[in-house]
């Protein structure tokens, strides 16, 4: 298999629309260049790093993260109301003045103690939900208190994120929440969920915690509304990557803040980019900055971070190094020591001070022989690890019911199911770097936990009958339709997407040849001709791929795609399901734009499968398709190349008046991801 024979069905593909459809010199859905900041990041990432080092879709969301935070002022927004920022500004003012009134009175003070979620009493945990539901229905202003605090987050997005800044900021953050509630924030671990089989079957995912992780929240202390009217929802695990302890070991043994923090040339060692990956990793609500406060989660997660800087604090004054006086020299706008640090009137120095550290101290996280003796937590080898939530009628054990020990006294709450949710107002979102590879592949009911694993680094180690894998294959993705802030799907425009994609060659299946009576184990009916003697080309070829790269037994994987608007904030996210058992497996899918009645906008479109591999995108140009940025123009000129709703795009193109077509019509189709196995990073001229 080559990429000349690829190009050369691709190309012959086009002309058939030449010979078989109208060929247009304009399109409804036209490419544009790329924008000049994601062609400087893609060049900078990429630079002496071979496509076989990173997977380029840890590159891809990284570049996207940076170049929304460099253009935010382009993407309107819900406006935030003068109560909410006041409201903020009087929170810091009781922070400061009690810490204060101690050191007047010259009076103890004993700083709140953060410890980790699964280590709190049931009354504790029960205090600190009821105390911020209690928040979430406290008016201020138009809205209430939880909200506003939330709100505050969006006016941050360039000043507090991909800088220095960062860390200090969300430190006093943390801190105003706890002023609001009078109990500290506990922090979620999330590497005790990282180690285990399956991460999204945590028992943090139940009413017992967090409540569930797919769709609209319906059970647990957070089934909430948000303030533009919509549940909170989360497609846990469909990408991005929880913490782990390596991230955690990398990170301290760095020296200086100015090798942990934004901008970074080796993104292994920036805490600010290893914390994207949770929030990818949930998606919904949290995976967009905008809107990422409004899940109580978020506090929780910031808390974990923060307890990482406090031992990279530590660990600086062992070394004879002050905390306080290494604030980086950066040349990034907003972020550098002396600017005001919106909206505490502060600088931004002022958040590295030993006095914001002074208000917490963090109990350890829970560790091996005994996890701390905790019942939500177990020891997988020398790691502890979270246990799996059970089904209601599944007891476990160790007297688990439903996923909570029955010792605790846990109980789901009953709910009434709340109608399938559209549109989420996040904006545009945070992006991993990265990614954990178990987002892909099969989940069945009561599957067994048998891994397959690529290899990059050894393509020896084939795919074999004992790394089966579970994993999202079934799960539905709950997608978002929000527009600066306005949610309504009214406001968007359905685009026919194909992908082509070609099956990785390490991939092997459980599928033989049988010759003269037979059983032939040596390589699978499916495994393509060509491959076989080629190892070494295939070694050297191959991009890379996640560490354990998952696929399923059937063949069934995903390949997503995503717009982002340029102009616009609004992410629309889907997949195509292709066959990767098949040498060459085709798909469709329908992504949602801007719709365009409004007025033209522009968007960029991005492809990448289930191993982290970026696709490349090619467009319709005069009735070819060719190789393009991604980047499109969308107006209302014609022809029509799109669905004003998701039904319109799908008979866009396979219906003629009342009958079905034999196949797609192509020449409404703009855009082909040719997902093929490359040698050269995708965004390469």
């Amino acid at each position: 298999m080559s990429t000349l024979f690829f190009f050369q069905a691709i190309r012959l593909f086009g002309l058939a629309l030449v010979a078989g459809w109208i060929t247009y010199s304009h399109a409804f859905v036209e490419p544009i260049p790329m924008p000049e900041n994601l062609v400087e990041c893609y060049e900078f990432r990429t630079h002496n790093i071979s496509i076989t080092e990173i997977p380029s879709q840890d590159i891809n969301m990284f570049c996207i993260t940076q170049f929304l935070y460099s253009t935010t002022d382009l993407r309107p927004q819900r406006p935030i109301a003068n109560e909410t920022i006041l409201y903020a500004q009087e929170l810091f003012r009781r922070l400061v003045n009690k810490h204060e009134h101690h050191r007047r009175t010259k009076r103890q003070f004993n700083p709140m103690v953060r410890r980790e979620i699964r280590t709190l009493s049931r009354d504790e945990w029960n205090t600190f939900t009821a105390r911020l539901n209690e928040l979430k229905q406290r008016p201020v202003g138009d809205i209430y208190g939880y909200d506003a605090l939330a709100d505050i987050h969006r006016l941050v997005e360039n000043s507090a994120h991909n800088g220095p800044n960062f860390l200090g900021w969300h430190r006093i953050y943390l801190a105003l929440l706890e002023i609001a509630l009078g109990v500290p924030v506990p922090y979620w671990d999330s590497s005790l969920d990282y180690y285990m089989d399956q991460p999204t079957d945590s028992i943090v995912w139940t009413a017992e915690f967090f409540g569930n992780g797919f769709g609209a929240v319906e059970e647990g202390p957070f089934q909430w509304m948000t303030p533009e009217g919509v549940p909170l929802v989360r497609n846990i695990g469909n990408d991005g990557t929880l913490i782990n302890s390596d991230v955690i070991a990398a990170v301290l043994s760095r020296r200086f803040h100015r090798q942990i923090v934004e901008p970074s040339q080796n993104p292994r060692f920036s805490l600010e980019v290893h914390h994207n990956g949770p929030h990818v990793w949930m998606d919904g609500q949290m995976s967009a900055p905008a809107t990422a406060a409004q899940d109580p989660v978020f506090f929780m997660h910031h808390a974990f971070i923060d307890y990482i800087w406090s031992l990279f604090r530590s660990l600086q004054r062992a070394n004879g190094i002050n905390p306080e006086e290494d604030y980086p020299r950066t040349r990034v706008r907003m972020h550098q020591p002396w600017d005001r640090m919106i909206p505490f009137g502060l600088r931004n120095f002022h958040g590295y001070s030993n006095f914001f550290e002074s208000l917490n101290v963090y109990d350890p996280s829970p560790r091996c022989p005994d996890c701390g003796g905790n019942p939500y937590l177990e020891c997988g080898g020398d790691r502890c690890r979270s246990r799996v939530a059970l089904s209601p009628s599944r007891p476990s054990e160790f007297g688990f019911v439903g996923g909570v020990p029955s010792s605790f006294g846990g109980q789901a709450r009953s709910q009434a199911t709340l109608q399938r949710t559209g549109a989420l107002p996040i904006g545009r979102r945070f992006q991993a770097f990265f990614r954990d590879p178990r987002v892909r592949g099969d989940t069945m009911p009561n599957a067994p936990s048998n891994r397959i694993r690529r290899s990059v680094s050894d393509n020896k180690e084939n795919v074999t009958k004992d790394n089966k894998d579970s994993a999202q294959i079934s799960k539905p993705y709950q997608n978002t339709f929000v527009l600066n802030g306005v949610s309504n799907v009214d406001l968007w425009v359905f685009i026919p997407v194909r992908i082509i994609f070609e099956r990785p060659p390490e991939i092997q299946f459980e599928s033989y040849l049988i010759q003269n009576g037979t059983l032939v184990k040596s390589s699978d009916m499916f495994s393509p001709a060509e491959f076989k003697g080629l190892k070494v080309e295939i070694k050297r070829k191959m991009p890379a791929t996640y560490k354990k790269c998952h696929v399923s037994g059937s063949g069934a994987s995903k390949v997503y795609v995503q717009t982002d608007g340029i102009d616009y904030s609004g992410r629309y996210k889907d997949y195509a399901v292709v066959d990767e058992r098949l040498p060459f497996s085709s798909s469709m899918t329908y992504i949602g734009a801007k719709n365009p009645t409004e007025g033209a906008s522009q968007f960029y479109m991005t492809a990448y499968d289930s191993c982290g591999r970026v696709c490349r995108p090619q467009c319709l140009i005069n009735g070819i398709y060719r190789p393009c940025s991604g980047a499109f123009r969308i107006s209302t000129s014609l022809p029509k190349m799109y669905g004003i709703t998701y039904e319109d795009a799908v008979k866009g193109i396979w219906k003629k008046g009342q009958g079905l077509l034999s196949e797609a019509n192509a020449s409404e189709i703009p855009v082909t991801f040719l997902c093929e196995i490359q040698s050269t990073w995708p965004w390469s001229p």
